[in-house]
């Protein structure tokens, strides 16, 4: 007790501490005029950190709001802060987190000011990638012409002597990384010292002429310096030059006027490197790519190249990068932006970010509305991976009430399936079909039975300190709640949250309205995962494939074995996917299954989640809480009459993954 009352006080201590010097720090710390044209590397440190949960509206086009009121926990926050104050990771020079579209925590360390342009490294081209997407808006290029030879946009090549295989090079390719053009590394410095031959397009045609030829095998992922490629189409196709189309259509329109953008030898903006921006403004970069090319109600980008762009196109078995974080896997690559899944818990967070090195990274975390810049230089640890660790973990747990407030206010089970509160919702009638909201304040079921003779839709809602019942009218399918908590799918219909509650019953996309669908889950890529209303049913999903749905295809026979198969849930990063079938290798009627996505992206087989869950009576409908922790499903024992159990995930996951 003793020991726990002297932590307790010096962890107050601690926070008293920061709190001091918020607010005696009231402005963040601005660069000197001497400092402001400095090289970066003579900028001096800062005698202190700056470190603010309430940043300042500096009129710059950024909302502010205030960490733990408008989320987070301002706490681990704060805490991680000052690790990073006393050199814990490294060389941080700034840490700024935007959560649903509000600036919520700002902080400068060592070189880092508010007001002084840090180089950005490679995090360049990111910026690159999004004014190719701004002319793509403005007409000046469009989605079809990202696959069409590069060569038919640069008129001023003599395409004669150019190496065998280079129509093979498309702008798609070369926002990947995938040109597939060769050079050594004196050829390319032969090339770029010859700087007098080489402006314009002539830097172009001295690569195509040196490079070995273009082959399906060269155009593989090699990080090197196509988006030079990609500038010189920008420029070739928009009015004007590139250096002033990314100036008036992008940084002007987002109100970036402080930053610093190199030329590169061939008389156009550096597009691998070179630019240096503050770290507000990468921000704004960052907020504009999470709006979907939206910035201050306009469309700068398209929305459709955004998601191209953010998302896995190469995908990466392994990233040397990551190779020490075991919170990090599955890496991939866009049109110049990096993906990974952050393990957060026993839950992997999907996450896009432009990343320059050592840490220039702008972090988006779509599922939690999450944007985390940060600003280092070397030696520093890996910002991503930190990410995940350390800044998750406070808006993880900030999206759920405390824990008396979940779940009813029930008492959590153990590795054995219990009722779940039996006093608030068990009957001698049919209580099925279990769906929570993203933050734990809503629990979704059906009741059959009594004066309710069909199915009928209840919701009980946490409101003003208790928990309340009461009914969903008008459709009552069974239900699932979206992710991000705007959507309530219905089987064959879905409702959209809106300010005062759910919007009237909707169709799905015309791809499905063939198939009697029962229940319907969503993973974080959008992709549906469906059964359909028949004795030989078989389960289906379908990709959302910018913005449309692809026609729907039947997972294989892992999967689709036995009979009444139905009711799949899959996990959010598409891991693993439970469901319910009738086999003859099963407890009895129908029991709950449970497959894991492979290394090769294949599925595993079916394993029954064995006789703790399944039993003689018809077991169906599981599915794991928002948070990870528990698994839901109900027993049917014939009739009108069914009851919801849980039980500890572990039992469901962790156990049953080690014997795959």
């Amino acid at each position: 007790m003793k020991k726990t009352i002297i932590s307790y006080f010096v962890a107050s201590l601690w926070l008293c501490t920061i709190h001091a010097q918020n607010s005696l720090q009231k402005t963040a710390p601005e660069a000197t005029t001497i400092e402001m044209t400095s090289e970066f590397k003579d900028i001096p440190y800062l005698k202190e950190a700056f470190i603010n949960a309430t940043p300042r509206d500096r009129k710059d086009g950024i909302a502010v709001g205030q960490l733990g009121v408008d989320g987070g926990d301002k706490a681990m926050i704060l805490k991680l802060a000052q690790d990073i104050a006393n050199n814990k990771y490294g060389n941080f020079d700034s840490f700024l987190i935007a959560h649903k579209g509000k600036l919520l925590f700002e902080s400068y360390y060592s070189r880092g000011r508010v007001d002084l342009p840090h180089p950005q490294a490679s995090a360049t081209k990111a910026y690159t990638t999004l004014a190719l997407g701004r002319a793509i808006q403005l007409g000046y290029l469009s989605m079809t012409d990202l696959d069409k030879p590069l060569i038919s946009f640069l008129k001023d090549l003599n395409t004669s002597k150019l190496v065998e295989g280079v129509d093979k090079i498309t702008l798609h390719q070369a926002l990947t990384m995938r040109s597939g053009i060769r050079l050594s590394e004196k050829q390319r410095e032969d090339i770029d010292q010859n700087s007098r031959r080489i402006k314009g397009q002539r830097h172009v045609q001295a690569y195509l002429e040196n490079s070995a030829p273009i082959t399906e095998e060269s155009q593989s992922f090699k990080y090197q310096f196509d988006p030079m490629l990609v500038m010189q189409a920008l420029d070739a196709v928009v009015p004007g030059t590139a250096k002033d189309f990314i100036k008036t259509q992008l940084l002007d329109k987002m109100g970036i006027s402080n930053y610093h953008w190199r030329t590169d030898v061939n008389g156009l903006p550096r597009s691998g490197n070179g630019s240096s921006m503050t770290s507000r403004d990468m921000m704004k970069w960052g907020i504009l790519t999470m709006n979907r090319g939206k910035w201050e109600g306009e469309q700068l980008v398209p929305a459709v190249f955004v998601d191209k762009a953010i998302n896995r196109i190469v995908k990466h078995s392994t990233d040397e990068n990551f190779a020490d974080y075991d919170n990090i896997s599955n890496t991939g690559y866009g049109y110049y932006w990096w993906q990974s899944d952050m393990k957060c818990g026993n839950k992997n967070y999907f996450s896009t970010s432009a990343r320059g090195g050592s840490g220039q990274t702008i972090i988006l975390v779509e599922e939690l509305d999450l944007v985390v810049v940060t600003t280092t230089h070397r030696k520093v640890d890996d910002v991503i991976s930190i990410t995940a660790s350390r800044v998750l973990p406070a808006f993880i747990q900030n999206n759920y009430p405390p824990v008396e407030d979940r779940y009813l206010g029930q008492k959590p089970p153990g590795l054995v399936p219990e009722l779940f509160a039996p006093e608030i919702i068990k009957s001698e009638f049919r209580e099925a079909e279990a769906a929570f909201s993203p933050d734990l304040r809503e629990f979704y079921f059906r009741k059959r039975g009594g004066e309710y003779k069909r199915n009928t839709l209840f919701v009980i809602q946490y409101k003003n300190n208790r928990w309340v019942e009461s009914q969903v009218p008008p459709y009552a399918g069974e239900p699932f709640v979206s992710l991000d908590g705007k959507t309530l799918y219905l089987g064959n219909k879905y409702r959209e949250r809106t300010a005062t509650g759910w919007s009237e019953v909707k169709d799905h996309d015309p791809v499905f309205k063939d198939i009697r669908m029962m229940r319907v889950t969503v993973s974080s890529k959008g992709t549906y995962y469906f059964d359909e209303a028949s004795e030989d049913g078989l389960l289906r999903y379908s990709k959302l494939i910018t913005g449309k749905f692809e026609k729907h295809k039947v997972l294989p026979k892992e999967i689709n074995a036995g009979e009444w198969i139905a009711h799949p849930y899959i996990a959010p990063d598409e891991s693993y996917i439970i469901w319910d079938a009738e086999r003859v290798e099963g407890q009895g009627d129908n029991d709950l299954y449970i497959s894991f996505r492979q290394k090769d992206g294949s599925w595993g087989n079916a394993i029954n989640l064995g006789d703790k869950i399944n039993t003689e009576h018809a077991e169906a409908y599981g599915s794991i809480t928002p948070d990870g922790k528990y698994f839901f499903f109900h027993r049917s024992y014939g009739g009108d009459k069914a009851d919801i159990y849980w039980v500890d995930a572990k039992v469901v996951i962790e156990d049953l993954r080690a014997k795959q």
